[in-house]
């Protein structure tokens, strides 16, 4: 039996109040907390490691650290994500999970994820910004861009910092799909669009509510697909 929408919110908000990782490390923030740092020889969605693409004579700088803040105010989610003495000057984005979990209606959204790509990921962006991010995605321009909306480029010391407004809740909310009007080769028409798919707090079982990815291959963002990359960190 499939628990209601409302069902599911109800029980992550008491699961929050006891302490689980989506509750509140200090102050009034929603998650102030440190991220989970990925195995150095992880392997990420297109196959591909820190250590075999980042360099650092295989070293991957183990010592890497990273911190996730967020707030809300009932209409949408202020981020903060830091992270420190990983690869310096390589540009990283950062991805919202939204695939999986038994809050999902599969007889409307399927397998779940992005109606878009049907990755289980999304860019970590307010709905306003997909159709900018659709003009850097490889089925339009295969270069990519050097920056986009979730991406930050780490300085001399591997140091970054990327701080977001966004216009969802990205714990206790649905992202907002409906608000693009692009299109991608094999998903035309984006049937899935108009319905507010839940984010992973809404949705018991996801893996992770967001990933920190980077891009040591090119140094760039790809909009809505995220490319070769390699895995460095995730919360929780």
């Amino acid at each position: 039996m499939k628990l209601s929408t409302i069902a599911i919110a109800a029980a992550i908000g008491t699961m929050c109040a006891s302490g689980s990782a989506f509750a509140k490390k200090g102050g009034d923030s929603i998650i102030d907390d440190d991220l989970t740092r990925r195995g150095v020889g992880s392997t990420s969605g297109s196959g591909h490691t820190v250590v075999g693409n980042c360099g650092d004579n295989g070293n991957a700088w183990q010592d890497a650290t990273g911190t996730l803040k967020v707030d809300g105010d009932g209409a949408g989610s202020h981020v903060e994500i830091e992270i420190n003495g990983a690869v310096p000057y390589t540009v990283f984005t950062v991805w919202q999970r939204i695939q999986g979990g038994s809050g999902w209606n599969r007889d409307v959204n399927g397998a779940g994820g992005s109606p878009l790509t049907g990755g289980g990921a999304t860019p970590m962006c307010s709905g306003t910004e997909l159709d900018d991010l659709n003009a850097i995605s490889p089925w339009v321009d295969p270069a990519g861009a050097s920056s986009s909306c979730n991406s930050f480029t780490t300085d001399a010391a591997g140091n970054g910092k990327l701080t977001v407004d966004l216009n969802y809740n990205m714990v206790g909310g649905s992202y907002p799909f409906y608000q693009t009007a692009t299109s991608r080769p094999g998903h035309e028409g984006h049937p899935n669009v108009g319905y507010a798919i839940p984010s992973p707090s809404i949705s018991p079982g996801t893996p992770f509510l967001l990933r920190v990815i980077s891009h040591c291959t090119d140094n760039a963002s790809h909009g809505l697909s995220p490319a070769t990359r390699e895995a460095w960190f995730q919360y929780p």
